[in-house]
């Protein structure tokens, strides 16, 4: 589409009445001014529990913002980012995301890590009415008119995974889960799927996430006999896992989507061969083949030589930043509703991971997703990919945020 078209369209729906109610109308004048900076609000944990994945995505915020101003900037203006740690806690992204919107007046939020605090970021950019960026993978569901999520979710990387193992190891699994909002509903999505393949659950475990000894879980691991493990563990505390793992020579073959390889890096941070046999399904790693991500690692690693990993994170934040740019451009415009409405064009972007598009009706992003197990050196062995997987599962179930706003996270119990 290009930006006549989406002009004389935006036209049609002010006139025609054919938007949703809810969003009709919004306007920001306070971020309007011609020639003013483009505020982004930026909130990563860069210290505290999550820290370690936070930071590459704060880098590449800043990289993103300055490739696209020394290109011209958006509309005849430049971008501003307003970086803020939010220290792994939640409060703080509480606390920050209202100083962002109301003392820095933002044009849009662009953050978040865990998912309890991007259930904490939603509502408040809600009732703002400004876009907000999600780009971690996560456990899928979140329908928001006003939330866009540029990470993987199960249909992409949980159906990817599961018949894989299965086929491989065989049907009996055993859960170990954050006991949060991740991992509560990652044992859900695991359920579902191991079922539909015929599997089962062996064993399932909900870790509070400061738990940081497994001696007694990998006791009952052991017990249980499962062909295989799940894991949905993550942060700094439950990483412990792995090494006690290893120290204990437990060999039964290990999973996980996204977390440790892609968002932690745990194959660069960790000791070779903590993470051996790992099998993990992710679309973005630093290590990705192919021409485009080479270019992007140098142009990274030339402006942050001393980063430990260019997480999934990281390159999901660089190319939210650029969907935002791109969608503003197209609308020429940032007030919210045009740049949402722009995005609900399928605007697509060829980012490090190979070209991705927005999904109109759910606000996520089709992803190419990769399945890679870790060798005894900790390189990673790419085993099978799926080009172009279509974030559909919110759209199987009837969401469509282009005819009817929606704030909510649905998960396989709505079903």
């Amino acid at each position: 589409m290009t930006r006549k078209d989406f002009l004389r369209g935006m036209t049609t729906l002010a006139v025609g009445g054919l938007a949703a109610p809810a969003l009709l109308g919004v306007t920001s004048p306070a971020r309007s001014a011609d020639g003013a900076p483009i505020k982004l609000g930026i909130l990563f944990d860069q210290t505290g529990g999550f820290g370690e994945y936070g930071l590459p995505a704060v880098h590449a915020a800043q990289l993103a913002i300055e490739e696209i101003n020394a290109a011209g900037g958006v509309n005849g203006r430049q971008l501003e980012a307003v970086i803020v740690d939010t220290q792994s806690d939640t409060s703080r992204y509480v606390a920050m995301a209202r100083m962002l919107i109301g003392r820095d007046k933002v044009d849009v939020l662009i953050g978040a890590i865990g998912s309890q605090d991007r259930e904490a970021i939603r509502p408040i950019a809600n009732a703002a009415k400004i876009p907000y960026f999600y780009p971690t993978c996560y456990e899928g569901g979140v329908a928001d008119s006003w939330t866009f999520c540029t990470g993987v979710v199960p249909e992409q990387g949980f159906a990817t995974l599961i018949p894989y193992m299965i086929e491989q190891y065989g049907p009996a699994v055993y859960d170990l889960a954050a006991d949060y909002v991740w991992g509560q509903l990652s044992t859900l999505w695991l359920t579902k799927y191991v079922k539909e393949k015929g599997g089962a659950i062996a064993g399932t475990e909900a870790v509070p996430l400061n738990v940081s000894d497994f001696n007694s879980s990998l006791g009952r691991v052991q017990a249980a006999k499962p062909n295989w493990i799940y894991s949905s563990l993550t942060g700094k505390e439950q990483s412990a896992f792995f090494t006690q793992r290893a120290a204990l020579g437990v060999d039964i073959p290990l999973s996980d989507f996204v977390i440790t390889l892609a968002q932690a890096g745990g194959h660069r941070r960790m000791k070779a061969p903590v993470l051996s046999g790992l099998h993990e399904t992710f679309s973005y790693v630093e290590e990705l083949p192919g021409e485009r991500n080479a270019d992007f690692v140098k142009r990274f690693r030339a402006k942050f030589p001393d980063e430990v990993f260019i997480s999934q994170p990281a390159q999901n934040t660089y190319v939210a930043i650029q969907l935002y740019a791109k969608a503003a451009k197209l609308a020429n415009s940032v007030t919210p509703i045009e740049v949402v409405k722009a995005l609900e064009t399928g605007i697509a972007y060829d980012a490090p991971e190979g070209t991705i598009k927005v999904d109109p009706k759910s606000h996520h992003v089709s992803h190419t997703v990769h399945l890679a197990k870790v060798g005894a050196n900790h390189k990673l062995e790419i085993l099978k990919s799926w080009e172009n997987i279509e974030p559909f599962w919110l759209s199987s179930i009837g969401v469509d945020l282009t005819k009817k706003p929606e704030s909510k996270q649905y998960s396989p119990l709505d079903v």
